[in-house]
């Protein structure tokens, strides 16, 4: 089979095997060709001349093959460091070669690995802290983001409020008309959160048919505000065969003191007043401020 020059080009730039056999032959040779050349310029073949030539061949050879492998597994280098970049801070750089040989084809590759890889895990850390119905976060996810906002508003001294509600009668839903019509008022109620809350407001499903808010720099009547709010946009809501006026839910507001205060017990005392609004007829608003915060106000 004839092979044209060209041929041998694409060959030997996708081999790196060919790459490395023509790297040492011709640093092995080096030697050998620089004593052909000497000898053939006619200079004298006495011992020592022609022992500094060799060992000087010799050396250049070494430095040639060795600065041709370095360039070779170049690229291996920066995968290398873009894998423990990957690793140690999960930034994921962009690395491209342009060889078509087998570390063209790792490094690049690699490359798509990685980013393929972020984009996966990314997609898994959502699912892993987001209720797939509502769009909402989970209780996973909120006692993460919340015990981070009751630490800001402990070191900013800015008050902070957290909402508890449920919707009311909600299993009658399920039992009445499927669990399809409870998936929709339950989808329905995320997206009136959503549109409801500001940008900065934290809002997870943590049961069933039950929600917690989070309202950073907002004291207790501008958390009842938002709670009534969002109760009157859920009871104006129709949702399939379920008439107006149906869905409505219960809420307790609770203004805590992250001085003195656990989110564990603002989420408390924020469902202890949720209870009390069921007891009270339901799809109503009960709310409390922290002693420590209402002695303050009063000395005040």
């Amino acid at each position: 089979m004839n092979l044209s020059l060209s041929d041998i080009r694409e060959k030997f730039s996708a081999s790196l095997t060919f790459k490395i056999f023509a790297i040492c032959f011709l640093s092995t040779h080096v030697p050998l060709l620089a004593l052909v050349a000497y000898l053939v310029t006619g200079f004298r073949s006495e011992a020592l001349p022609v022992l500094l030539l060799v060992l000087a061949a010799t050396l250049v050879g070494t430095i040639l093959c060795l600065a041709s492998v370095w360039r070779l597994i170049k690229p291996l280098h920066q995968v290398a460091n873009v894998v423990e970049a990957y690793r140690s801070t999960g930034a994921v750089q962009a690395v491209h070669s342009s060889r078509k040989d087998e570390i063209g084809v790792v490094t690049n590759g690699i490359s798509v690995l990685i980013g393929e890889l972020d984009a996966t895990l990314s997609q898994l850390r959502r699912q892993a802290t987001t209720d797939v119905l509502t769009g909402l976060g989970n209780r996973r996810w909120l006692k993460e983001i919340a015990s981070l906002e009751v630490n800001r508003a402990q070191r900013e001294r800015t008050p902070l409020s957290v909402v508890v509600f449920d919707l009311d009668h909600f299993k009658q839903i399920n039992d009445q008309f499927g669990h399809d019509v409870g998936d929709q008022v339950l989808m329905m109620t995320g997206a009136t959160i959503q549109h409801c809350l500001r940008p900065y407001d934290i809002a997870a499903r943590i049961g069933g048919e039950e929600f917690c808010l989070v309202l950073p720099r907002t004291d207790v009547d501008a958390a009842t505000a938002i709670a009534d709010r969002l109760r009157t946009q859920l009871e104006s809501k129709m949702v399939g065969p379920l008439p107006k006026g149906r869905v409505t839910a219960s809420f307790g507001v609770y203004h805590g003191d992250p001085n003195s205060e656990t989110l564990k017990t603002m989420l408390t005392e924020a469902d202890r007043k949720l209870y009390a609004a069921k007891n009270a007829g339901r799809n109503r608003v009960h709310a409390e401020v922290a002693p420590s915060i209402r002695d303050r106000r009063i000395r005040a």
